[in-house]
């Protein structure tokens, strides 16, 4: 077999493929075989008939047809070996001839592997993000809990105001209104965005027992009558409530954990933001041109999380379009730079564990498959059989090697403030400046 390839570009590769004449021959009495035992025909049993009663029966172009079928992916597959070229999606193919007696050639047009080059990854500098907890951040904490243990009360003949719940009864629908139907009930919050605007500014002074149509932006109207008006009321901040809402015997054993916990997610976020800013700066550095099918995929992906999180919330791709008021194709576009950017931080830290021969450790594997197995409430044995099976243990080793990857660009580029005499900061590092 003869195998020429050329570069496209970067990450694009044509591979021109001669089969000899002996390995289309050869082809053939396949394709004949197989169809023999596929094809009826009256008086013979499946497998038996003639060869040239089958020629004759099914023709020329269906053998031919058969014989590319059973030719052409083998062929593929080791012009792919002999080349040395990686590829990550299906191969457009073309076949230029195919004459009994004479060779078989076919051209594979394939998308490779991306060629990354990154910069010196070793002078990348990041100031570590300060992580400062305030008494104020605690304050915070504690109303956001207070709010979410707050309950409706009745205010009688009280007007609504912004911020109060109007439950309403639908009395009538005139026109296209997906969000409400007739003689339902709805609890609005006044001002709360969650349903259109001009119905919830409607209801901004309504009491119990008044009745109102509002005309919506599209022209459909709905007319409510309202049945009560509740404000939410927050719980006292008292040693009860700390014990009811959050286990603890004291307010200030409630302020004490809430610091904890406020200082762990500050963390979270400081070490979050110091890797992104990392990242950004392996990249700034470094050259990948991504092939457009593999964005296209990765889009894809995009598309289908998002889907899983809004079915996870009760959403219907079809119903989020309709309210984000966009089509699919507009999504897939606002989608593609998130796509790209991903890609790119994918193989850049692949190259970068390439270079730094970092790679994940049996117990990091093991300790990452238990959580796997943890996050599914499924058996061990059965979730490590699965991923090996599916070939999903390899996104898992990619993964870990990109979290070694991460770690080691962080630890590289860190730099803490460090206070002078005179009561500026100086950014260094041990045993250079930055």
């Amino acid at each position: 077999m003869k195998v020429d390839i050329r570069k496209e570009a970067p990450s694009r590769a044509v591979l021109e493929v001669e089969l000899p004449p002996e390995a289309v021959s050869q082809g053939m009495e396949r394709a004949l075989a197989q169809l023999n035992r596929r094809v009826e025909i009256p008086g013979f049993r499946r497998g038996k008939a003639p060869k040239t009663l089958l020629e004759r029966y099914v023709g020329k172009e269906a053998i031919h047809e058969e014989a590319v079928k059973l030719l052409v992916p083998d062929a593929y597959s080791q012009a792919i070996r002999e080349s040395g070229v990686h590829p990550i999606a299906q191969p457009e193919i073309q076949v230029q001839s195919f004459e009994e007696g004479k060779p078989l050639r076919f051209v594979a047009t394939v998308d490779l592997v991306p060629d990354v080059m990154l910069g010196d990854s070793k002078t990348i500098r990041v100031d570590r993000t300060a992580v400062v907890v305030t008494d104020a951040d605690i304050d915070a904490a504690i109303e956001d809990l207070r709010a979410r243990h707050a309950h409706l009360e009745s205010l009688g003949d009280q007007a609504a105001a912004s911020g109060d719940y109007v439950l309403v009864r639908i009395t009538e629908v005139s026109g296209s209104v997906d969000r409400f139907l007739a003689g339902k009930e709805y609890l609005v919050e006044v001002g709360g965005g969650t349903y259109p605007a001009e119905f919830e500014s409607g209801l901004m002074g309504a009491v119990a027992g008044h009745r109102g149509t509002v005309t919506l932006a599209s022209g459909a109207t709905v007319t409510y009558e309202v049945i009560d008006v509740k404000r939410r009321r927050l719980p006292d901040l008292t040693d009860e409530f700390a014990r009811t809402a959050a286990g603890v015997e004291t307010v200030h054993a409630l302020r004490e954990m809430l610091r904890d916990r406020t200082q762990r997610e500050a963390q979270q976020r400081a070490q979050q933001e110091d890797e992104q800013k990392a990242v950004d700066a392996l990249l700034a550095g470094a050259t990948i041109e991504l092939p457009g099918s593999l964005v296209d995929h990765e889009v894809q992906h995009l598309v289908a999380d998002l889907a899983e999180s809004l079915s996870r919330r009760g959403i219907t791709m079809e119903r989020y379009l309709q309210v984000q008021e966009k089509t699919e194709d507009q999504l897939r576009t606002e989608l593609r730079p998130a796509a790209e950017k991903r890609l790119r931080t994918q193989l850049a830290l692949d190259e970068l564990a390439r270079l730094e021969g970092l790679q994940p450790s049996q117990e990091e594997m093991d300790r990452e498959v238990e959580n796997v197995a943890r996050g599914l409430q499924q058996d061990l044995a059965r979730v490590r059989e699965w991923l090996a099976q599916n070939g999903r243990l390899d996104v898992v080793i990619a993964t870990l090697r990109r979290r070694k990857a991460l770690s080691y660009l962080l630890q590289s580029a860190r730099r803490d403030p460090v206070e002078t005499s005179g009561g500026h900061a100086e950014r260094s590092r041990e045993g250079e400046q930055g």
